[in-house]
């Protein structure tokens, strides 16, 4: 996740997009009204957390754990959250993209040994992740205050919000304390891999805190524009200058390696 933020920050920040304009949006600005106390939290997150613990995890699962387990690994705990999209595409009247999530869910739970195989996407069914904060952004919720969480990292008050809703659905209910720490953590981890070997994105930025929460509201904008895009004669060619963009972010990414 936070891969795709950072490159959505910088994708952005070569359209020439301004800070005053994406603040000017009602549907992506946040308020920052407790900074010095989100500042402080980062710094815990990056410099202590990430520092002594998820990195380290991180890279010794990478090592120990080869490429088709990991991929394995990311397919169960991306088709436990299946659930989560039915409900968020039908409160959207996106019938399509529900129908598709109950369909990936079935098929996957079952022919694909609980989730460990996608083989619903090879049948040409793809995944619609949809949060009960899309859901809200859908009825134009504002995002409220931005935060930087203990752990968790930068959320808007409405993701919280709705991270703590789509939290209250199957299977999540079904979960003991600690298989629900475990979903947790390995979420965690499968985040983290994303961001191996791009920390220097980070660490070559002027001002740490200020990178992320631009790259969060930068990576919120995306989103909003996505959703509100129209099917009119120049989506497509939006499509493919999209797709090139991030082919071209992804080079550069490499070449920083």
């Amino acid at each position: 996740m936070m891969k795709r933020i950072l490159f959505v920050l910088f994708l952005v920040l070569s359209f020439h997009c301004s800070a005053q304009t994406m603040q000017g949006d009602k549907n992506t600005y946040m308020s920052d009204p407790i900074e010095p106390i989100n500042r402080w939290v980062w710094d815990f997150n990056y410099y202590v957390l990430d520092a002594y613990i998820y990195k380290p995890v991180t890279k010794t699962y990478v090592r120990w754990v080869p490429d088709v387990g990991r991929n394995a690994l990311n397919n169960a705990l991306l088709n436990l959250k299946e659930p989560t999209n039915i409900v968020n595409n039908l409160l959207q009247f996106e019938i399509k993209g529900a129908t598709d999530s109950l369909f990936r869910f079935a098929f996957n739970s079952s022919f694909g040994l609980f989730g460990l195989f996608d083989v619903a996407k090879l049948g040409g069914v793809e995944r619609k992740n949809e949060s009960f904060g899309d859901v809200l952004g859908y009825w134009h919720v504002p995002h409220g205050p931005y935060l930087m969480l203990p752990a968790l990292g930068p959320r808007s008050t409405r993701n919280l919000v709705g991270n703590v809703v789509d939290s209250a659905y199957f299977p999540n209910t079904e979960f003991t304390l600690w298989q629900s720490g475990l979903v947790w953590g390995l979420n965690g981890v499968r985040a983290r891999e994303g961001l191996l070997g791009q920390e220097i994105l980070i660490d070559q930025s002027l001002d740490s805190y200020t990178f992320i929460k631009e790259a969060y509201i930068q990576n919120e904008l995306f989103k909003a524009n996505k959703t509100q895009q129209s099917s009119d004669p120049f989506t497509e060619l939006q499509q493919q200058n999209e797709q090139q963009s991030e082919q071209d972010i992804s080079d550069f990414l490499d070449e920083i390696d």
